[in-house]
């Protein structure tokens, strides 16, 4: 009988610290292409281009087929990569982009006030995307209510709960 509770207590012990350490891990994506933002930057695209959704809604948005299309029909270079989403293109196959950020149900948050209004640069909120010659794994900063609400006090900007809460 006492070996049995020695077991049950090492078995939740083991249980507990498992998820302890799992939850402190953020996920990892690998995107379909290897994206070079620092290449599209130095051709002159803003991140709006294939963002589309960042000047008016929470989530800026994955680049759709047809946004790539526009330059991607035939492959511009000899990269496997850029090869890869013109099969896509010719397929009429839609690029199966994983997202790296997410915005829980309770949040509302607004790329408009934070890049218009405040005049924040993408790289405040998603670190030096725009250099990157690969897709990130996992996001460059990490987002949670102190980081903003850190980021708000520095600024000025609203303390009220119901600013991002609803």
């Amino acid at each position: 009988m006492l070996r049995g509770f020695w077991i049950a207590g090492v078995s939740l012990l083991l249980v507990i610290g498992a998820v302890l350490v799992g939850s402190g891990r953020e996920r990892s994506v690998r995107q379909p292409i290897q994206f070079n933002h620092a290449k599209h930057k130095a051709a002159g695209l803003e991140c709006s281009f294939c963002h589309q959704g960042v000047d008016g809604q929470a989530f800026a948005g994955l680049p759709p087929l047809e946004t790539c299309a526009i330059c991607h029909t035939a492959p511009m270079t000899e990269s496997a990569e850029e090869a890869k989403l013109a099969t896509l293109i010719v397929k009429g196959e839609p690029v199966p982009w994983q997202r790296l950020y997410g915005l829980a149900p309770h949040v509302f948050f607004s790329h408009r006030r934070h890049l218009q209004l405040a005049q924040l640069e993408c790289k405040t909120c998603h670190g030096p995307i725009e250099d990157a010659t690969t897709p990130p794994v996992r996001p460059a900063v990490k987002h949670s209510m102190k980081w903003c609400m850190s980021c708000h006090e520095q600024r000025g900007a609203s303390l009220d709960c119901m600013a991002c809460h609803r």
